[in-house]
This record gives C-alpha cells, sequence and structure tokens, in this order.
C-alpha cells in the first residue's frame, strides 16, 4: 500500500510538472531553497539508490536561495539523481554539491561510466539516451533542460567516457 501510495503521489507530481510545462512562461518566478529541494529529491529517489547500495551525499549550503517553481526544480533534481544512480557502479556513491555565486547551482556527480562527448548535447534530445538499456524513454534530460531554461537556468554536462557524469543545474540566484 505504502509503494502504491508513493507511486501515485509520484505520478500527480510529474502530471503537474507536464500540465506546467504547456503553460506561458511566468516572468517571476518563486524564492525556493535549493538545498530543501535537493534534500526532498534526495528523498524521493533513496529507495533506488538503497536497492543498488547507492550512498548519496548532499553537500555545500546548508541554504541556498534561488528563483524557480518548487515542483519543477525537484522533478529536474529528481531526474539527475536517479539518473547518475542509474548509472553508478552497484555500490557506488552519487554527490550532490549546492554552490552559491552567480548563479545558485546543484551538481550532482556520479561514479559511471562518464558520457562520451559526441552524445554530451544528444542526451539532452527526446527520446535519446547514451547507450540503449532498455530503461527509460529518453525524456528526463529533455523535460528537465526545457524546465531550467523556462525558469532562467540551464542544466550542464561535464563528462569523459570512463570518468562518471557531473551535470550542472544553474539558476538565477535570490
Amino acid at each position: 500500500a505504502a509503494y502504491a501510495s508513493d507511486i501515485a503521489a509520484a505520478g500527480r507530481h510529474l502530471l503537474e510538472v507536464l500540465r506546467s510545462m504547456g503553460a506561458e512562461p511566468v516572468d517571476e518566478h518563486d524564492r525556493i531553497d535549493l538545498a530543501a529541494l535537493a534534500a526532498d529529491a534526495i528523498g524521493l529517489v533513496q529507495p533506488q539508490a538503497s536497492e543498488r547500495h547507492v550512498e548519496l551525499e548532499q553537500q555545500g549550503a546548508a541554504e541556498l536561495p534561488a528563483r524557480g517553481q518548487a515542483r519543477a526544480v525537484t522533478q529536474i533534481l529528481v531526474n539527475l539523481i536517479g539518473n547518475a544512480v542509474r548509472h553508478s557502479p552497484e555500490g557506488g556513491a552519487v554527490h550532490i554539491t549546492l554552490a552559491a555565486g552567480d548563479l545558485a547551482r546543484v551538481t550532482v556527480t556520479d561514479d559511471g561510466p562518464g558520457v562520451a562527448e559526441a552524445d554530451r548535447e544528444r542526451i539532452f534530445e527526446r527520446f535519446e539516451q547514451a547507450e540503449p538499456r532498455g530503461e527509460g524513454a529518453g525524456l528526463g534530460l529533455a523535460i528537465s533542460r526545457r524546465l531550467a531554461r523556462s525558469l532562467g537556468g540551464d542544466i550542464s554536462l561535464e563528462s569523459g567516457e570512463g570518468e562518471g557524469a557531473r551535470f550542472t543545474l544553474a539558476l538565477p540566484a535570490a
């Protein structure tokens, strides 16, 4: 029953995010705390991480004020952290690092196989994946980048084959 409830809540959350993507861009965004939203996203991905014995570690700023929409940012972080868990070796670790500056940044780093240079932009397109794994539809990164850009931010990737991946969500600081 608890799993069914979690699935239903996640489905409602995703439906809200998808509905908001069709809405007109909003000039004003709420003041949000990226550190708190990262902790929420970690909580949502924790069961998947536990299954694979992957440790999730949040580090950096205890509070990270930014401008955005809480539901959209949570969905972005769930996508990024979930991808990192899927691509990390069993028993590995995923680091979620928060940093303030001209932009508020959350970087998700994994110990996975990394992303080949030829795939670094392609994986942000709809229905694209770095390698066919049979998991997902190839929409997570496309949706995440679109949401980030609609909030005045972006998602970047630093990676090399065999070096893991570092996805950074950058949003306007508040």
